[in-house]
């Protein structure tokens, strides 16, 4: 709850610094967040970001007309659409913090590569590396890992069920969409994210999607605003969380 507090926090300091020069987008984002918790009165609401109730009450009214959120007994609740779209923005929040927290990561993993260099004996020496059977494969070991660890071995398992039922573009695309599991936890990405990822065309990419949809593996949804998304099937969720290899 404290997660969810802090960035609906960040998403309404967002939106108060834009609401004089563009859209207020942001502060969408950070009512339909709060909603994530539980069914709220506009009141609240209001009182919580710091809004006037009348104000809040027509802005949720406008979104009730586009289906993200429904009114009943007094109370405002998010729809299954305005699950979805709430769940994206977390996400992407999350995504963010994370994002910042591994820059910070990478320069402590700087900083004791060049003192082991400094300290090392044997300035010759070459580590012997384990080889790369997949491209989502990272080498981390602490305590923290477990769950990174047992994500790279479900995807590497599901690549390893389907390779002979797949051809190379197939392939491909899944590999890709798998990696995106292995490191962040996630089974979907919005297609323009991935094409950019891959620097692939987002044509050829869309089209290799809807084969594999066709095939049961994935599903594709257009989002009127944040565009297409792809995704591991529920059957396909189900077998990665079964997958042994």
């Amino acid at each position: 709850m404290d997660d969810l507090a802090d960035t609906v926090r960040r998403l309404l300091g967002e939106a108060k610094s834009r609401e004089r020069g563009g859209p207020r987008s942001r502060l969408v984002d950070a009512i339909m967040v709060l909603l994530l918790s539980r069914p709220m009165r506009s009141s609240e609401i209001a009182a919580i970001l710091g809004y006037q109730a009348k104000y809040i009450s027509s802005y949720l009214s406008y979104w009730k007309a586009r289906g993200y959120v429904d009114y009943e007994n007094g109370y405002w609740t998010l729809t299954p659409k305005g699950e979805e779209y709430a769940e994206a923005v977390l996400e992407r929040e999350t995504a963010e913090d994370v994002d910042k927290m591994a820059g910070i990561a990478k320069r402590i993993l700087s900083s004791l590569k060049v003192k082991q260099t400094v300290n090392d004996k044997k300035p010759g020496r070459r580590r012997q590396g384990s080889g790369r059977s997949l491209s989502f494969t990272v080498a981390r070991t602490g305590k923290g890992d477990n769950e990174l660890q047992e994500r790279v071995r479900r995807a590497s398992c599901i690549l390893a069920v389907y390779k002979d039922d797949l051809d190379e573009d197939e392939l491909e695309v899944l590999s890709n969409l798998l990696s995106h599991y292995a490191k962040w936890g996630i089974t979907y990405v919005y297609l323009d994210n991935l094409a950019e990822e891959m620097q692939a065309d987002y044509h050829w990419l869309l089209r290799v999607a809807r084969r594999l949809q066709s095939k049961g593996i994935i599903y594709i949804y257009t989002d009127p605003r944040l565009g297409v998304r792809i995704g591991l099937t529920k059957h396909m969720k189900e077998t990665l969380e079964a997958c042994e290899a």
